[in-house]
């Protein structure tokens, strides 16, 4: 009956799809009506007799050569990325030129404005650093591991620059969280890494007997290649930690723009974090969910208010969705894919440096 009517029935990924896809639309327009709701469009005087300025007026006595300065840094982030994932690349024997692993990106970059989060666009360069080629799982690996090393750059900003203001307790408790969460992350790495404690805790006969277990020990060898390239891995935490210091300076000096007046140590704590909360994929860019986490952490009228933490958060977004349209112009023009075509039915060649000496 469902057939003569043209009406077939909706699989279970379907619907789980679909209910994700909601519940994402839900989040972002809730951020929006949140971002809405909080604003003062208007000045306001408090019952202390204290002028609060509206968005027009915050926006009009901005300082335009410090966002001239901030907008020129955000720049300035693109090419340091772009240079760390095809170093990740050519250390795994994936050999590219650096302008093709720059066009797929900024294509990246550019996915990142049209998908939830601020990661969706590591999907479109995964896949087309794997089309084509005949390592996949070593090309998408590369982009997770380049994912990683930016959330740990964007971790040691934070971690580092909150050591300058302990005094203060919101500095104090997240500074004192993100370098639990290091600690946390280096005990793990070094059990995953390690040959000895791999083969003592058997990890490689547990991921073979998980559903899918081929699959994942291809992505595993993959990744615990990295092991052998820990130059290079250090190299590209120091990029990350460089252009996210860059990042969030521009952020910063965006805030001073619109006349805030927090701590210096206290913003270059927490607009990291709000980036972090960024990478969620539950919300576009972020929206609503950066501002809910800045006004509990930063939002401190007259120093700074909730207009001016949207403004900044806002410029940001901006800044960078404008350098992300040069990735739209490259896909329009084509010829984004790393690797000339190959027969598709290869076989993924096998990693040499993936199958190093377990026991090493």
């Amino acid at each position: 009956m469902h057939e003569s009517m043209g009406i077939w029935p909706i699989s279970r990924t379907m619907k789980q799809k679909i209910l994700m896809l909601i519940l994402r639309f839900g989040v972002a327009l809730a951020g929006v009506g949140y971002i809405i709701y909080a604003l003062n469009w208007n000045d306001t005087v408090d019952a202390d007799g204290v002028l609060h300025q509206g968005v027009i007026n915050t926006i009009k006595s901005a300082d335009w050569k410090l966002l001239v300065v901030s907008f020129l840094m955000v720049g300035l982030i693109y090419p340091i990325f772009s240079t760390r994932w095809w170093m990740l690349m050519r250390v795994r024997g994936m050999h590219c030129s650096w302008g093709k692993a720059f066009r797929l990106a900024m294509v990246g970059c550019f996915f990142n404005f049209c998908m939830p989060g601020s990661t969706g666009g590591d999907f479109v360069k995964g896949y087309y650093a794997a089309k084509g080629s005949n390592r996949k799982t070593d090309a998408i690996i590369s982009v997770i591991v380049d994912r990683i090393l930016g959330l740990l750059g964007l971790f040691i900003v934070a971690g580092v620059t909150g050591l300058t203001l302990l005094s203060d307790p919101r500095v104090r408790y997240i500074t004192g969280i993100i370098w639990l969460c290091g600690l946390g992350g280096v005990i793990g790495a070094s059990i995953y890494f390690s040959g000895r404690l791999r083969q003592m805790l058997r990890l490689d006969s547990i991921i073979a007997k998980l559903p899918g277990g081929g699959l994942l020990s291809k992505i595993d060898q993959a990744a615990v290649a990295y092991r052998g390239h820990v130059g290079a891995l250090f190299i590209g935490l120091g990029m990350s930690t460089t252009l996210h210091l860059i990042l969030v300076t521009a952020t910063v000096t965006a805030g001073l723009a619109l006349g805030i007046e927090q701590p210096l140590g206290l913003m270059f704590n927490v607009i990291p974090v709000l980036y972090l909360g960024a990478a969620v994929p539950i919300s576009y860019q972020g929206l609503g969910v950066m501002e809910a986490i800045g006004e509990q952490l930063l939002v401190n009228p007259p120093l700074c208010t909730f207009n001016q933490l949207v403004g900044i958060l806002m410029l940001s977004r901006l800044f960078q969705l404008f350098y992300s349209l040069l990735g739209a112009l490259f896909l329009l023009k084509g010829d984004i894919h790393l690797h000339p075509a190959v027969d598709e039915k290869l076989e993924e060649k096998p990693s040499t440096e993936a199958q190093v000496d377990q026991t090493a």
